[in-house]
């Protein structure tokens, strides 16, 4: 199945710069269908803007609590993009979903993984995207990126992390898809 034909949703938590990027390639390359974007807090204003600037049919739900089959009506995949809330085993059972996690898993699971990398003096940060089983962080690994850590400083860290992720994310979603 070409990836074009594909319907995505996406769960976020926070302003969801990684979505943003996403959504502001696919605009452009026309790889998939984003049907919905569901947020346990408010929809940042920057993805509001792209939506309605470039005319997208896409459902937002914001301050979701409880995740229900309704925000995934017959989509192919679900991306978890920094969104910090477990997700309920029935879920995971009926729909194929992944997880962009801010380590090298398997290291670093759950929160703060900047900080624990640097108390460890770990040689090297990046993300891994992976699937989404009843074990937190636990699924199969999809791909990873990484650098090599040249700072000390957890919000430099931070930083250099999220650049990581905007130049990687979409393409490696792309992959995924294919």
């Amino acid at each position: 199945m070409k990836s074009n034909n594909h319907k995505i949703s996406f769960l976020i938590s926070g302003k969801g710069s990684n979505l943003l990027k996403i959504l502001s390639k696919n605009i452009k390359k026309k790889k998939f269908v984003t049907y919905s974007i569901v947020s346990n807090n408010l929809i940042s204003k920057e993805i509001k803007s792209l939506i309605i600037k470039n005319n997208l049919q896409i459902k937002m739900y914001e301050k979701i609590s409880n995740l229900k089959f309704v925000y995934f009506s017959n989509v192919k995949l679900i991306f978890s993009l920094g969104y910090m809330r477990v997700i309920n085993d029935n879920l995971i059972k009926n729909y194929k979903i992944i997880n962009l996690h801010p380590s090298l898993l398997p290291k670093y699971k759950g929160l703060m993984t900047q900080k624990r990398m640097l108390i460890n003096n770990e040689d090297f940060f990046g993300f891994t995207i992976h699937e989404v089983s009843k074990d937190l962080d636990g699924g199969k690994v999809i791909s990873q990126r990484f650098q090599k850590i040249k700072i000390k400083n957890e919000v430099n860290l931070l930083n250099l992390h999220k650049k990581l992720e905007h130049k990687y994310v979409f393409n490696e979603l792309i992959k995924y898809l294919n």
